[in-house]
């Protein structure tokens, strides 16, 4: 093993083990979130049951609008407004092409019932949801959620978000059960042992490596690719077996998740339209875990990007593919990532010697990423809406707007990036 590389190793080790005690998992103890259970037939919809849990709400905002929900207060007033997927509207896959060339092809499916779940963060002050269908101008369904909340802190009287403790300084003292919340209750003391642990075994591992290095043949990088179609899963499969990458394949975001425990990949292909937990759930699952928040993630989909999604989980992941995807298209997206995070390790490796600035070097590597990933994703937005024309076919001026900030933001982290890489000096520049 070349010394260049070994010092690099050596830097990255110790970069992940001042991040891991910048980072903790930590959130709050007593989130809880409302699951409405819905069914919709010929425009009709009734409720099946109403839930309340412990655990973080998934994003309110979906990849395909429909209906509006409305979150209402006791005295008629609306909290909250968001969009609601249209359940009658299904994207799925068909593989296309030929056997030596397979292509996978989003495909949309309507039908005129369907089961669905609406889910959303539970607020003090809502006391109703309503699905109103804002096409027609029409009130779908009203759900009455008091009689739920009651029995809920019937069960949970300790809980600090009951009515009967509101304005009480007393502690709460019934812990939550913790569903869907592994890493609720974090604390950067509570990680120490942790950060120990991890260190030692990254100098063990360093330690081997150095001793086996030369006995070792190169093995594939290793993906998992996690998609409900077990099909679509074995063609990408297929198709990264010719690009020279091993796989495993996860059929949901539960399975994948319980993969990660035993085995962490090179990178993951994570598709959008999973059920019961989706692709977006899934990603930041996989990026609340410290163990697995390093993992790069590629979403592979048939879903159309949209400026809320690259608002709120652009900074999780490296790109954002759009279905149909070729073998060299998935290639040249996979080589993209792995070639950017060498790219980083080198300039790790530049520092040797020189008096750096470890904050600055760490926020340089991290806008590395952010201002390439998002780049790409503009210009994903881009041909998705008609930009290059100069129009917005069919958008509204609230997704117009939110494309705006986008840019402004993007080229803030980029002015950003330059002043930090002329503060560092040329050693550092890629």
């Amino acid at each position: 093993m070349k010394p260049s590389y070994c010092f690099t190793v050596i830097c990255i080790c110790c970069i992940l083990f001042s991040l891991t005690g910048i980072v903790t998992a930590d959130s709050a103890q007593y989130d809880k979130y409302v699951s409405i259970h819905l069914n919709i037939d010929n425009g009709k919809v009734t409720t099946e049951s109403t839930e309340i849990s412990y655990g973080s709400a998934p994003n309110l905002i979906p990849t395909q609008e429909g209906f509006m929900g409305e979150l209402v207060a006791a005295d008629g007033s609306i909290v909250k407004t968001f969009p609601v997927w249209d359940p009658r509207v299904q994207f799925g896959d068909a593989i296309t092409g030929t056997p030596d060339d397979p292509k996978i092809q989003g495909v949309v499916v309507r039908q005129n019932s369907a089961d669905f779940v609406v889910t959303f963060p539970f607020i003090r002050e809502v006391t109703e949801f309503r699905l109103n269908n804002p096409a027609k101008g029409t009130l779908l369904s009203s759900v009455n959620l008091k009689p739920r909340i009651d029995t809920f802190f019937e069960s949970y009287p300790n809980d600090p978000d009951n009515p009967a403790l509101y304005g009480s300084k007393a502690p709460a003292t019934d812990a939550p059960p913790q569903a869907g919340t592994p890493d609720s209750g974090a604390t950067t003391s509570g990680q120490f042992p942790g950060m120990l642990a991890m260190a030692s075994g990254a100098a063990m591992l360093l330690v081997g490596g150095l001793a086996s290095a030369r006995f070792l043949r190169k093995v594939p990088k290793d993906i998992l690719i996690v998609d409900d179609d077990r099909d679509i899963s074995e063609v990408i499969a297929g198709m990264l077996k010719i690009s020279g990458y091993g796989s495993r394949i996860a059929t949901s975001g539960e399975e994948c998740l319980k993969k990660l425990e035993s085995a962490v990949p090179a990178l993951i292909l994570l598709d959008i339209g999973m059920e019961p937990m989706d692709g977006w759930e899934t990603l930041k699952r996989i990026k609340k875990n410290p163990a697995t928040k390093g993992i790069p993630v590629i979403m592979l989909t048939a879903r159309k990007l949209i400026p809320t999604d690259v608002e709120e989980y652009g900074i999780f992941i490296e790109d954002y593919i759009m279905k149909p995807v070729t073998t060299q298209g998935l290639n040249d997206a996979i080589t993209h990532v792995f070639s950017r995070q060498q790219m980083i390790r080198e300039k790790i490796a530049a520092a040797k010697g020189a008096a750096i600035n470890r904050d600055l070097l760490c926020e340089d590597a991290r806008l590395t990423k952010v201002v390439d990933v998002n780049k790409r994703l503009w210009d994903l937005l881009v041909k998705t809406y008609d930009l290059e024309s100069g129009m917005m076919l069919g958008v509204e001026d609230e997704v117009s707007l939110a494309i705006k900030n986008i840019e402004g933001t993007m080229r803030n982290q980029e002015d950003r990036l330059a002043q930090i890489q002329r503060n560092l000096g040329s050693g550092i520049r890629g």
